[in-house]
């Protein structure tokens, strides 16, 4: 399948008008840490949160292009929602050829934090850091038999010894201990680097969207806000600054388009690493570059950038940091002709998952 370069005009409007008209979601939620079941219901009845799955397996259709406009307009409005959480649960379901059930999912991230096993049909180990986990209807996970062969497995959070945490934007991070047989069990061919390499697009595409929101909140204050007789955006060092958040915002959303367009004709782990890596290196630039612009006012927690800036700073982490996706990636194209890296627009430059 070709994905398109561009997002479709009318999903693109359509999601903004939803998402703009329950904006408030996010502070609510920042304040009392509520789940927003009512959101997530007018969510999930317009088909955004199984965008890109096949109706055969539950979805609503659609291309991968489709749901990174949806991801990237719900980080807009700092929508608390597991929407990339959900979607990357449905990948490993649907590579298993698993329908995949209505609810907030969620996964459980590959990595040193996760010791899932699978022996005889029974799930054992413990996971850190799963997002939403406490608020999730399942846990999706990829585990390996006692044979090394890959499964997706299906767990009930709500069965689990659970510890409770947070990440940087105050968004649940969950620890759970896991011994209880699996409610979803069957063999995939998904590998680890596979999931990482989605996950780490998704990611991408939220950055993309919270940039962007970075941006809008710098140029409105910096225009609103007056000193010296006039906006203080007309000074040139403040301009600046909101200069540096438009490019941030503008190329993140360009990496991940093409990464995006990549993906449709092969894995393109690549692309999506390399997506991630722009959007990890645009979130350092703008979130010092936005409140530099705000000054004491972006830092209080009445003033919505925080919303924004705290979710890039906590993101930045997941799917592979700056150190852990420039080492990959540098190691990948060591290892193959630099004149064809930087000329081919069709590179097969196999990454290997990150790790530190």
């Amino acid at each position: 399948m070709t994905e398109p370069l561009v997002p479709d005009p009318a999903l693109s409007a359509a999601a903004h008008e939803f998402f703009s008209d329950h904006a408030g979601a996010a502070t609510e939620f920042d304040q009392k840490g509520q789940f927003p079941g009512e959101l997530w219901h007018a969510t999930e009845e317009l088909g955004l949160t199984l965008i890109a799955v096949d109706e055969s397996h539950g979805g609503s259709g659609g291309s991968l292009t489709d749901l990174l406009t949806v991801l990237m307009t719900a980080a807009r409005y700092a929508a608390p929602l597991p929407l990339a959480e959900t979607a990357l649960a449905a990948y490993l379901l649907t590579s298993a050829g698993v329908a995949v059930p209505p609810g907030p999912l969620t996964i459980a991230p590959p990595g040193a934090g996760n010791t899932l096993r699978l022996s005889d049909g029974r799930l054992q180990g413990i996971v850190d850091d799963i997002p939403w986990a406490r608020f999730a209807t399942l846990v999706i996970a990829l585990v390996h038999d006692d044979d090394g062969r890959a499964h997706v497995v299906a767990f009930d959070p709500s069965r689990c010894d659970r510890e409770d945490g947070e990440d940087l934007a105050g968004m649940p991070r969950d620890r759970l201990r896991v011994e209880d047989p699996a409610v979803v069990d069957a063999i995939t061919g998904i590998t680890a680097a596979d999931l990482f390499a989605k996950g780490a697009l998704m990611r991408a595409g939220q950055m993309a969207g919270s940039l962007a929101a970075t941006h809008r909140l710098t140029g409105r204050y910096v225009e609103d806000r007056v000193q010296f007789g006039r906006p203080i955006g007309r000074f040139q060092a403040v301009q600046a600054h909101t200069v540096a958040t438009a490019q941030a915002a503008e190329v993140t959303a360009m990496s991940t388009w093409r990464a995006a367009a990549a993906a449709g004709r092969r894995p393109a782990r690549f692309e999506a690493f390399a997506a991630k890596l722009v959007a990890n290196e645009s979130a350092r630039v703008a979130v010092r570059a936005a409140h530099q612009a705000h000054g004491a006012i972006g830092m209080t927690r009445e003033y919505p950038l925080h919303l924004h800036t705290r979710r890039l700073n906590s993101w930045q982490h997941e799917f592979g940091s700056e150190r852990e996706l420039s080492t990959a990636i540098g190691n990948a194209v060591t290892k193959t002709s630099f004149a064809r890296t930087i000329a081919d627009h069709n590179p097969e430059i196999e990454v290997a998952w990150p790790r530190t």
